[in-house]
């Protein structure tokens, strides 16, 4: 019995030391994964370690050169919201950046990085109690307060540090791209009025403009200035229209790196408050991922305005446009000209080249109607010129008639009435004008309907009056 109770007293020994050589073996190892994880965390939050990574090179040289880097703000305090780096979430963050880095054979990255505002506001950075209504400088001669921009937003955004502070030019980290301000600044807005007044960010100069009168006195003459220019209502674009290139367009293309295309997605596009909350407000995108930069820069002052056509003719064609398709109107019934419907446009006809004011002007020519018909077609032409002329002349006798009209009735006819007259000649007058200044040869069936339900409004027009 004695030896039986010795043996289980040894065996229940080994079995306790085997528990506890288990557990400090697994302590040992706790300690150890600790240990790496708190090495590795220690390693991979420190910038270099993100330098380390061949897509991520661009971005630590230029952070180093930064006003960051010389102070040696690690990545982590800004690309992690406080306390975010030391929870799950932020460990699964890393852990995911750290496997897309080891699979993938890209050689820049895919997907700019969000910057949480808390990161930039801690009370050791930039508390917005002491940072958002100070002034600033953002060149030597342009100042910029926060809070006046982000109480200015354009409908659908909430702006975010990292709206204004992207990472555009090479070499930059951070840094608000002056693209950025050209963009919000002068997209949709008149040139010099509300957010896109040059004196927001320019000093107007108070000099003569004359190179004769620089540093004269006691001229009798006054002196132009940029003052006088402005009371005066001379319009800023006369001498400054090249100064804003672009309109900041949406690049469409752009939407298929990130989204796949659908007629959903054809029509949200224009919805600008939905792209803004899905994009801006989100931090899904950055401004250059969906617009076309804004070009503010001195260039040749003639040849923006020389190559702007609309600028000096504002719809230039459009009564032509008007007689090509044949859109339905009131009283006129639908007629696309024959060339529209075969998708034929202006340069089709128009070969004839002739110089008008010392400039080369391309006319339309019947040789054209030959090319691709028939011989027999280049008189055509002629044809439907004069039966449209003899038209237009009946239909602008009727107008003159219908004018002479509305003149004697005077104060003879009820009010209402001569409203309802005035009426019908201003819709008959619109469609003579566009066959006389669209050229009726660009559609004759077209024109001549319209001729017809002009002359109807004329007529109809003269018969109410001469009831009086």
């Amino acid at each position: 019995m004695a030896g039986r109770s010795a043996s289980k007293t040894k065996y229940i020994i080994g079995r306790n030391m085997f528990k506890r050589i288990i557990l400090v073996l697994l302590f040992l190892c706790a300690l150890v994964v600790a240990a790496g994880l708190f090495a590795a965390e220690y390693y991979m939050s420190r910038p270099s370690s993100c330098g380390s990574c061949h897509i991520m090179r661009p971005y630590y040289d230029s952070w180093k050169s930064s006003k960051h880097g010389e102070k040696n703000i690690a990545c982590v305090d800004c690309h992690y919201a406080p306390d975010e780096r030391h929870g799950i979430r932020g460990k699964f963050r890393g852990l995911g950046q750290f496997f897309t880095y080891l699979g993938t054979n890209s050689k820049s990255v895919r997907k700019a990085t969000r910057v949480n505002d808390l990161s930039c506001m801690t009370s050791e950075c930039h508390p917005a109690e002491q940072f958002m209504d100070k002034k600033m400088k953002f060149t030597e001669r342009i100042s910029y307060i926060h809070a006046t921009h982000k109480n200015k937003t354009i409908e659908g955004q909430v702006l975010h540090c990292d709206t204004c502070h992207q990472h555009v030019q090479a070499g930059k980290h951070f840094e608000v791209p002056r693209e950025s301000c050209f963009l919000c600044h002068f997209k949709n807005a008149q040139f010099n009025e509300d957010r896109g007044k040059c004196s927001l960010c320019h000093e107007i100069p108070a000099g003569a403009l004359q190179k004769q009168k620089q540093g004269e006195v006691g001229t009798d003459e006054t002196p132009i200035t940029h003052e006088s220019l402005q009371k005066a209502r001379v319009s800023c674009r006369s001498c400054h229209y090249e100064l804003v290139q672009g309109t900041g367009e949406i690049k469409v293309e752009n939407c298929f790196n990130c989204h796949e295309y659908s007629e959903q997605m054809k029509q949200q596009l224009e919805d600008k408050k939905l792209m803004h909350e899905m994009h801006v407000s989100a931090q899904n995108a950055e401004c250059f991922d969906c617009h076309r930069p804004i070009a503010h820069q001195k260039v040749e002052f003639l040849d923006p305005v020389k190559e702007s056509c609309t600028f000096c003719h504002p719809d230039h064609h459009r009564l032509q446009k008007l007689l090509l398709v044949g859109d339905k109107k009131k009283n006129v019934m639908e007629a696309p000209g024959l060339m529209y419907d075969v998708k034929t446009n202006c340069i089709g006809c128009h070969l004839d080249e002739r110089v008008v004011k010392g400039a080369k002007v391309l006319h339309g020519s019947a040789k054209a109607c030959a090319a691709c018909h028939t011989e027999k077609h280049e008189a055509m032409v002629a044809e439907w010129k004069e039966k449209i002329e003899k038209e237009l002349k009946y239909a602008k006798e009727l107008e003159q008639e219908a004018q002479i009209a509305i003149e004697k009735a005077g104060m003879h006819v009820p009010k209402q009435k001569l409203t309802t007259v005035k009426a019908l000649v201003k819709e008959g007058q619109e469609n003579v004008r566009i066959v006389e200044y669209g050229g009726g040869v660009h559609n004759k069936k077209y024109a001549v309907i319209l001729l017809d339900t002009a002359m109807n409004n004329f007529e109809a027009a003269i018969e109410m009056l001469s009831q009086e």
